[in-house]
């Protein structure tokens, strides 16, 4: 435990270190300046179509859970639920899974059992995960083709490529085949040896076989679940097409496309937000191309709305908890 918080101070002062150069390299009085001339309608603007985009991940959830258990949950909690996972994975360095636990907590608080919603989050996390990774491959695919990566990155493009498109491929044919995902690295790796992954070792082969159940007698509702993943994921493209548009630079399609995927590695990365990895990525990816954009600022607007998602999922997590413990004190007084 201490050896894992050691690592991910590490790399947490590492993304502070780097967005610390990226602002003093880009410099104050630049940022301020465009920040200036980005207006409150066209930040509105944006803002608006992330929400509607957070609403089509919310869907994913909701028609996943409504699958597989029929809880009669309202679209609008499991929106704020899974902002509120999204705060939680955005302020930690966990690689974009830290919200997970607090998604299934806030669920079974719902009355949903904790399996089902230990499925649902998996599931779920699952579809954004291979929409992302997907969407970063052709990106990094097209880099290389195209001449846009150096020469000596290439071989890590390649690299970066098979091993993302290899967690996918293992990740859905070892869930529909009942191979159990989870289950075949622990025993790859031979951690099915230690006592406290045995003793986790029944609900792993629980949760796999209602993951099995669910690819297999419900296919038709998993595809329509891989469409919303690539809309949503697609947004990235719209977004950062949007924001470039209204700083005054017009993006072509391969250079939005190339911008939208290639710097999101760093969340891949445990810092976070990818705090600084993402910043200098951008600017990386913008150098690459040619193209005259002040790439800090852009991601600065990015992470503004972000922050405005992270101030409300904190909200909504914060009264959850106070709701926990007030019934667990009632219900202690009753007995």
């Amino acid at each position: 435990m201490k050896k894992r918080l050691v690592v991910l101070s590490l790399f947490t002062v590492l993304g502070i270190i780097l967005f610390a150069g990226v602002v003093l390299q880009t410099g104050f009085d630049e940022i301020w300046r465009h920040l200036r001339q980005f207006s409150l309608l066209h930040f509105g603007i944006f803002i608006f179509l992330s929400f509607l985009n957070f609403g089509l991940y919310t869907l994913r959830w909701h028609l996943i859970l409504r699958t597989i258990s029929g809880a009669g949950i309202s679209f609008w909690r499991l929106f704020l639920h899974r902002m509120s996972g999204f705060a939680l994975s955005y302020l930690t360095p966990s690689a974009q899974t830290g919200g997970e636990p607090l998604r299934i907590l806030l669920l079974s608080n719902d009355g949903v059992p904790s399996n089902t919603a230990t499925s649902s989050a998996v599931i779920d996390k699952a579809l954004e995960f291979a929409a992302l990774f997907l969407f970063i491959g052709i990106g990094i695919l097209v880099a290389i083709l195209d001449g846009s990566l150096p020469p000596e990155m290439r071989t890590v493009g390649w690299v970066l490529l098979v091993i993302m498109f290899a967690a996918i491929f293992w990740f859905y044919f070892a869930s529909m085949k009942n191979i159990g995902f989870f289950s075949s690295i622990l025993r790859f790796f031979r951690f099915n040896r230690f006592r406290k992954v045995q003793s986790l070792h029944d609900r792993i082969i629980e949760l796999e076989n209602e993951m099995a159940s669910f690819y297999k007698h419900h296919l038709r509702t998993f595809f329509g679940l891989v469409l919303i993943s690539l809309v949503t994921t697609s947004f990235l493209l719209l977004e950062h097409y949007l924001v470039a548009r209204f700083m005054g630079v017009r993006l072509t399609f391969l250079q939005t496309f190339l911008v939208s995927t290639i710097p999101y590695i760093a969340y891949i990365v445990p810092v976070p937000g990818g705090l600084g990895l993402l910043e200098g990525g951008t600017a990386a990816v913008f150098v690459a191309l040619g193209v005259a954009i002040n790439a800090f600022v852009l991601v600065f607007i990015i992470r503004i709305r972000d922050l405005i998602f992270v101030f409300l999922g904190l909200i909504h997590a914060s009264k959850q908890g106070f709701q926990m413990l007030k019934t667990a004190f009632q219900d202690k007084n009753k007995s």
